[in-house]
Parts: C-alpha cells; sequence; structure tokens
C-alpha cells in the first residue's frame, strides 16, 4: 500500500494524475480486502499481540502523512477552504460574498478565487469548518499541505477514538485496520483534503460518549460535527433512549441549539448563511442510487429531492424505534443516508468507513470499494471538459452493493438485537 502511495506522489500531470488516482484506490481496496478477509477468517478474532493494533495505526499514519504534499486530484474543494479563510482572515464575513463579488477583488491572487468551484455561489461550509479554514490561513497561509495536515490531524485522531470504541464495545482493536488502511479516508483526506474528516472525528467522540452513557457532553460533541458539516444533525434523537423517554427530550436539544448558537455568529443583513445550502440541498444530484431511480420515475429534480428526503427521515425515524445498541443504530443511520442521498461523492462516505471499523457489513464495504468508478467522471471531465455520469457506471457500482445488502437482510444480519 505505501509503495503505490509513494508512487502517487510522482505523478503531476492532471489526467494521469486521475488515472493514477484511479489506480491506487483501486488496487489498495483489493489489498485491503485481504487483509480484512484474513482478520474475519475466524468467527471470533482473538486479540493479537499488544503492538498489533499500534503498528496498524502506524501505517494508516504513515499513508495519510506520504500524501501531504500532492495537489488535489480529484476534488477542488480544499480552494473553497482557504478562500474562506482567507476571507474570513481579512475581517470578511465568508457568507457575506460569493468569491467572485467584486467587494472581495483585494483579495485575489493567480490561483484564488479562480480555482474555487461555482464561484458565483456563496459558502456552504458551517460555522465551525469556517473556524478550521481561519487557523489554517492563520497558521499556514494560502498552504494546501498547510489546510490539509490540520485534517489528516482531525482523521488520525479518530483512529485513537476508534481504538477506545472498539476496546468499550468488546471487539478487537485490530478492526481499526478497516478504516486506518482505507483507501477513502487515505486519499480523500490526505491528496483532497475534506472537511469530513473534522466531522467524523466528532461524530466518533459523539458515539464513544454516549456509549459512556455521558449524554450531555454527547450532545456538544454532536453539535460540534453538526457545525463541520451538517449531516450528523440527524444523530440528534439519539441521545434520547426512546420516544417515551421525557427526561431526557432535552439533550437533542442541546445539540440543536449548539448549532444554532455557532450559525448565530456568522448572521448577516443579505441572508447569505443558508442561500447556498438550499441550492445544494434541493437541486445537486450526482452518483446517487435510489434517488436516480425516483428522479427517472417523477422526472423533476426537486420532486426526487423531496421524496428521498421523505425517504430518509422516516428510515431514521424506524431506526431511532428499533431495539439495537447506539453503535448499531448510528451505523444504520448513516447506510439510510446513503440509499437515499442524490449526491454520494466517495468522501462522504467516510463516515459511514469509519463506523464499518465498528460494525462490520460486506455489502458496505463492496461499496467503499467501488464507489472508485465515480472518479471516471473525474477522468472524463479533465479528458473533455464535460461533466457526465453514465448509466452503466452506476449499475457497476451499485448493484453488487444492494445484492450483497440483500443478502445480509435474508441471513439476519440486519436483525440483531441490542444486548
Amino acid at each position: 500500500m505505501e509503495l503505490c502511495y509513494v508512487a502517487i506522489t510522482f505523478v503531476h500531470d492532471p489526467l494521469t494524475d486521475i488515472a493514477a488516482f484511479i489506480a491506487v484506490n483501486g488496487l489498495n481496496f483489493l489489498l485491503l480486502a485481504v487483509a480484512v478477509a484474513w482478520f474475519h477468517r475466524q468467527a471470533q478474532p482473538a486479540p493479537g499481540h499488544p503492538w498489533t493494533a499500534a503498528l496498524i495505526i502506524a501505517f494508516g499514519v504513515l499513508f495519510r502523512l506520504t500524501l501531504l504534499t500532492h495537489g488535489p486530484v480529484a476534488s477542488d474543494d480544499i480552494y473553497r477552504y482557504i478562500w474562506d479563510g482567507k476571507v474570513a482572515a481579512h475581517g470578511i464575513n465568508p457568507f457575506a460574498f460569493a468569491p467572485s463579488d467584486t467587494a472581495l477583488h483585494s483579495l485575489r491572487t493567480d490561483v484564488l478565487p479562480e480555482k474555487v468551484n461555482h464561484p458565483a455561489m456563496r459558502t456552504v461550509y458551517p460555522p465551525l469548518a469556517q473556524g478550521l479554514f481561519l487557523l489554517s490561513q492563520m497558521l499556514f497561509g494560502d498552504s494546501i499541505p498547510g489546510m490539509k495536515f490540520l485534517l489528516v490531524v482531525c482523521d488520525i485522531t479518530s483512529l485513537g477514538l476508534l481504538l477506545f470504541l472498539l476496546r468499550k464495545l468488546g471487539q478487537p482493536p485490530e478492526g481499526v485496520m478497516v478504516y486506518a488502511w482505507s483507501p477513502l479516508p487515505v486519499m480523500y483526506f490526505g491528496i483532497d483534503g475534506h472537511i469530513d474528516a473534522l466531522g467524523v472525528l466528532l461524530m466518533l467522540l459523539f458515539l464513544l460518549l454516549l456509549v459512556k452513557n455521558r449524554p450531555v457532553l454527547a450532545a456538544l460533541a454532536l453539535g460540534g460535527a453538526a457545525l463541520a458539516k451538517l449531516v450528523p444533525l440527524i444523530l440528534a434523537p439519539l441521545g434520547m433512549r426512546s420516544l417515551r423517554d421525557v427526561r431526557r427530550m432535552w439533550i437533542p436539544i442541546v445539540t440543536v441549539a449548539v448549532v444554532a448558537a455557532g450559525y448565530w455568529f456568522y448572521v448577516e443583513p443579505t441572508g447569505g448563511l443558508f442561500e447556498s445550502l438550499a441550492v445544494f440541498g434541493s437541486r445537486w444530484e450526482f452518483n446517487g442510487s435510489v434517488f436516480e431511480i425516483v428522479y427517472a420515475i417523477v422526472r423533476s429534480n426537486e420532486a426526487a429531492h423531496a421524496v428521498c428526503g421523505g425517504a430518509t427521515l422516516l428510515w431514521i425515524l424506524g431506526v431511532f424505534l428499533i431495539d439495537r445498541t447506539i453503535a448499531e443504530k448510528v451505523f444504520l443511520i448513516f447506510l439510510g443516508m446513503v440509499l437515499f442521498a442524490p449526491v454520494v461523492h466517495p468522501w462522504y462516505l467516510t463516515w459511514i468507513a469509519a463506523l464499518l471499523a465498528l460494525r462490520w457489513s460486506t455489502a458496505v464495504f463492496i461499496l467503499l470499494g467501488l464507489s472508485n468508478l465515480s472518479n471516471l467522471v473525474v477522468y472524463h471531465y479533465h479528458l473533455t471538459g464535460v461533466w457526465q455520469q453514465s448509466t452503466l457506471m452506476l449499475l457497476m457500482e451499485y448493484v453488487p452493493f444492494y445484492a450483497v445488502l440483500m443478502w445480509e437482510v435474508m441471513k439476519g444480519q440486519f436483525g440483531r438485537r441490542s444486548t
């Protein structure tokens, strides 16, 4: 794996870069599959040598650090991060202006905001993410490796939290390999740099605190995770044990209050706080599964978003009501997000990739590997300038996933009750 990551650092042509990215991603998933198959060969893996988990994490750290100096390949989101941090460092609310706005002309360079995607749209990233962007700007300026370093530090911290969770849940600590060696966090945080690294860290902290029966601190951690990326806000109901648990009803309210307080610091008169978020939530679509089927039926982007949004809420309610462990419920909620999401970029799957170390699913593991196929769209874009996904690509990515998922359901792997 490390030799593959070292090899990609010698490639710097944009088209060859994405081809190498796809090849290394695919090869290292196959290598990870071999390692995971070896680990799961025993029905109940026995604890290994005391240093085994430490060695696994050491290689995970090495993989991530190896890629820090390489420029982004499969995504250019990091340029928006650096731009937002630069705007904030000059005392300007990043939600107030789009990068292309003439009010920010004095901040322009040869790179920024020219390389920021959708420069006519205001930022979509929540307040805690903005705080990290500002910190990176203060420490490293416009440095891409500097920003990625902070995100990789977050991801390495997540490895430590996973170790604590595995031990707390009575599982072999060597299971951290499933995430530590996964090409998803390694490449999408180490090469491209995505704010999801901060969100995953705080989501795992939320889960650890819930398992340790520290609901107030868990609610605060979940609020922080939602302020990094709004997705984990869907976990807020899990602060309550059941609908009848009125005494703990205030716990999800704490989470929502933390998110509201974070956004309050960025309120500005033009109403740009949620402008881009509303556009993204109602119109954006890429690499979805159920969404693409719904869209083919209703022939309306907005209607398909509404249907899948409603299905997601029903899924969350169903997970909340069933009798499962807290780790299982968090895993199932994120699985529902993957099933119904209109947009499924591969780095969105890093959340469930981390949970896979705690709650195994062969179907999900297969999807993590096959998500690499969506990078063919990026390759095609670099080659032709046209951004277009194909039905064949979606079928190749999702048919094996759903086939194995149905097999797992029939085998009762989604029917275990809490203990």
